[in-house]
């Protein structure tokens, strides 16, 4: 069933794609994001990849009937090279977009993304200085906790900001916007989906810094600090 948020992103789309086409050098759009997937809320926006001529490269953001628009102008062989260097967002909107103003270009790019997102990134173990980090903040959320500091919610959260991006990479995953991070891990981990849905949920300090160090340890196997040194720089 169409909701009236979903209803009313589509209801734009005729004046958006006028606008589109009405750009010099434009010549086909890919139409992206939650509202494309049928799942808009009352805050989504447009979102929109559009192929262009020549040698630039830009953003534009606009309203139509007070709908938010963004839409990201490439050249064909921008965009592959954005698949080539694993931009995770960029492949995601092509293997899951749905064009609006087709052209053989935008078919063969949508070709390439979805063979792309169906193998996956390779995974990306975490480095001895991003796992210290890490477990520093969770260390630091751990001495909250235990005053029972009303700040531990934030720090949580913040621990679980740099957390879930570094299992995505580690697992192999394309990492995802933070409001799909437990759909996803539900879909991929349920465990550590619980492990998440604690962290959110908990009501008191010391069940939310359990969940987190439970997640935590999905990352870095441990909470243990280990010697480690970074590459050394030349000072100018």
């Amino acid at each position: 069933m169409t909701t009236a948020a979903q209803a009313r992103l589509e209801a734009a789309l005729p004046a958006v794609l006028a606008r589109l086409q009405a750009t010099p050098g434009a010549y086909a759009a890919l139409w992206c994001g939650s509202a494309a997937r049928g799942e808009a809320n009352a805050h989504s926006d447009l979102d929109f990849h559009v192929l262009v001529d020549g040698d630039e490269r830009w953003r534009g953001n606009w309203l139509v009937d007070g709908v938010p628009v963004e839409v990201f102008h490439n050249p064909a062989r921008k965009v592959r090279a954005m698949f080539a260097a694993g931009d995770a967002a960029t492949i995601a909107m092509y293997a899951e977009g749905r064009p609006v103003w087709p052209h053989p270009d935008l078919d063969a790019l949508m070709a390439e993304a979805r063979a792309l997102y169906a193998v996956g990134p390779a995974p990306r173990p975490l480095s001895e200085q991003a796992r210290f980090g890490l477990i520093d903040a969770v260390v630091d959320a751990r001495a909250l906790a235990e005053t029972d500091d009303p700040m531990h919610v934030l720090m949580a959260g913040l621990c679980v900001h740099g957390l879930l991006p570094a299992l995505f990479r580690a697992r192999g995953w394309w990492e995802v916007k933070p409001q799909r991070w437990l759909t996803e891990l539900e879909q991929r981990e349920p465990s550590a989906a619980r492990d998440l849905q604690a962290v959110l949920a908990g009501t008191n300090a010391e069940a939310r810094q359990a969940a987190l160090e439970a997640l935590a340890m999905r990352v870095t196997g441990d909470l243990t600090y280990r010697e480690s040194a970074s590459a050394r720089q030349l000072v100018e």
